[in-house]
């Protein structure tokens, strides 16, 4: 875990499993742990709950993990979900990036909000919604990004009934709407959602 190693799914995931299990092994037995900052430089991008799952997609896709671990990087940065145009814009270069495109494309899949979940503690919420801004910024696979855009939509409007988590996707669409005109369709469309539950 050197400076400049970029990881692997596998190390990845052997490093948060080594994790958990000291964890509970303090826990169990009563052990005293000392909550400290990283311990080696890119901790804080290895411990991200996106980080393993874009991995995991990008050797899916036949991404390098030097180029996923760019939007890691980024995306572990953030202390928040984007809200201004600055904050969207951040996607701009990675929306650029074929292989990445394809890599989010398929994180989306799956990488979906425990919609049952009152509390998304264990969902890498921030990480979510800048993988929704980068295929809305995103020129390559247009087709493909919007259709995982709509279907976004459409797990909102039926795994949130009280559309108490839509104001965050609505806002993607109303902040990047002005660059992109199906954008604008979505935010009529989530707009009509909202009032029809009202």
């Amino acid at each position: 875990m050197g400076k400049n190693h970029i990881p692997t799914a596998s190390e990845v995931r052997d490093y948060l499993k080594k994790e958990e299990e000291w964890l509970k092994d303090c826990l169990d037995n009563h052990k005293t742990y000392v909550i400290t900052g990283p311990k080696f430089p890119g901790e804080t991008i290895w411990r991200s709950k996106i980080t393993l799952p874009l991995l995991e997609a990008a050797e899916q896709v036949g991404a390098t993990n030097e180029e996923i671990w760019e939007l890691c990087k980024q995306i572990s940065k953030a202390s928040h979900a984007p809200v201004t145009l600055k904050e969207y814009q951040k996607m701009c270069p990675f929306a650029e990036k074929e292989k990445t495109v394809d890599t989010v494309l398929k994180l989306l899949e799956t990488f979906i909000p425990p919609f049952g979940e009152k509390y998304w503690n264990n969902f890498d919420i921030t990480g979510y919604y800048y993988c929704l801004a980068l295929i809305s910024l995103s020129d390559y696979r247009k087709e493909d990004c919007e259709a995982r855009l709509w279907k976004t939509i459409e797990q909102f409007a039926e795994g949130d009934p009280e559309l108490e988590k839509i104001p965050t996707l609505l806002r993607n669409m109303k902040v990047l709407g002005g660059q992109r005109a199906t954008l604008k369709e979505m935010q009529k469309k989530i707009e009509e959602i909202v009032k029809s539950k009202k």
